[in-house]
């Protein structure tokens, strides 16, 4: 979407600010539309729900080119943000759930770093359709495409549990009585929204997403620091590249240390940003901060499935995660606005980068907690056979 910034401001003569309204829309969507989506997929083929649901999505895309006013946009955004819940992080999350028990964290970190690949691939070439054939052809090139291939490739690839192919789980062979607790076993969301500890999960997973706002500001950060335009773009690639990486390093972490290792790898890796957002202003050690800010994004779309099952097991999975989903889906609502607005009452970053510290900090912490004192619980109604 960031591409498509100036092309299509200056083709509709709007303001940015009208056009950043495309991606509200979409995530507030999201936040409303995932915890039903979980209860939809926990009892529904997953498989028909997605190939309708990229049918619309993709075809809710290129109807961006055909735009001629704000309003335009902002109605093939609804179809976009209605159906991309049944599309993206939800249905890949509980799909990766179900397929494996054995190597989960590190498959669903491979899952989702296809969208940082995705993005490193398609965004020079992209730019490139932009100025040889418009916003408009491309918008249209871009969603007839994506119909074209994930429409058939969804229908005829996904399958919604291995038992559909005579299979079982990767690893379910291997099982240990913890894992095995956790595969058969769960704490409903009827059940968890009494008990302080599921919103001790909700309230750290937010605060660490909401850091994740830092991401729009950190080149403005770099050139006011008195460096060009082109060094922070040159910021913006190190960190973009060590992103991918970092999905893998937070996802192996995951499965070798466990879930409060996972969470100081990715949350913490924010902390130490933020901290050298505050305190450095030399190039080299900004682009370091950077890095760490490249592992700290897989928070956003690892922390809540890997969490979720570890912490509350997997018999419910669908419902939590999808109720999970909504609370990350209002902080990336609202994250950026956030740091804009510090910056704009402060003149500079200073207040935004020590915020964004504090709440990573007591992200960790809350995190933590939730990963102890909910495990506790799992244990102690699968030992007494409850069912709760």
């Amino acid at each position: 979407m960031g591409i498509f910034v100036v092309p299509v401001t200056q083709g509709l003569h709007i303001s940015r600010a009208q056009f950043s309204v495309v991606s509200t829309i979409t995530s507030l969507m999201g936040m409303f539309l995932s915890p039903i989506a979980g209860k939809i997929m926990a009892k529904k083929n997953i498989r028909y729900i997605m190939t309708v649901s990229i049918a619309i999505c993709t075809l809710s895309y290129a109807s961006f080119s055909f735009a001629q006013s704000p309003i335009h946009l902002y109605l093939s955004a609804i179809g976009i943000g209605f159906t991309f819940t049944f599309v993206a992080n939800l249905p890949i999350s509980i799909l990766l759930n179900r397929w494996f028990v054995k190597s989960r964290s590190t498959v669903t970190s491979i899952a989702f770093a296809g969208a940082n690949i995705g993005a490193m691939i398609l965004s020079p070439l992209v730019t490139g359709m932009i100025s040889s054939m418009g916003w408009r052809m491309s918008y249209r090139i871009l969603g007839f495409g994506m119909f074209v291939i994930l429409v058939p490739l969804v229908f005829f690839v996904i399958r919604s549990t291995p038992a559909e192919m005579g299979l079982e789980a990767y690893g379910t062979s291997e099982l240990d009585s913890g894992a095995a607790h956790n595969q058969n076993h769960g704490l409903s969301l009827k059940y968890l929204r009494g008990k302080s500890v599921f919103w001790y999960f909700l309230a750290g997973l937010t605060l660490v997403v909401l850091t994740l706002g830092v991401m729009y500001h950190m080149p403005a950060h770099v050139v006011g620091l008195g460096y060009s335009e082109e060094q922070a773009a040159m910021f913006v690639s190190i960190y973009s590249a060590v992103a991918i990486a970092g999905k893998f390093l937070v996802g192996a972490v995951f499965d070798r240390y466990g879930s409060k290792a996972g969470i100081l790898a990715a949350a913490g890796s924010l902390s130490v940003l933020f901290t050298c957002l505050l305190l450095f202003r030399s190039y080299p050690l900004v682009c370091l901060g950077g890095c760490f800010y490249g592992i700290g994004s897989a928070s956003g779309t690892l922390l809540a499935p890997l969490l979720v099952g570890k912490i509350f097991g997997d018999k419910y999975y669908s419902e939590i995660v999808g109720f999970a989903n909504a609370f990350t889906n209002l902080a990336m609502a609202i994250n950026n606005p956030l740091f804009a607005s510090a910056f704009d009452l402060t003149g500079n970053y200073t207040v935004a980068w020590i915020g964004g510290l504090a709440a990573s900090l007591a992200g960790i912490v809350l995190l933590i907690i939730s990963a102890t004192k909910g495990h506790f619980l799992l244990v102690q109604a699968t030992e007494q056979k409850q069912e709760i």
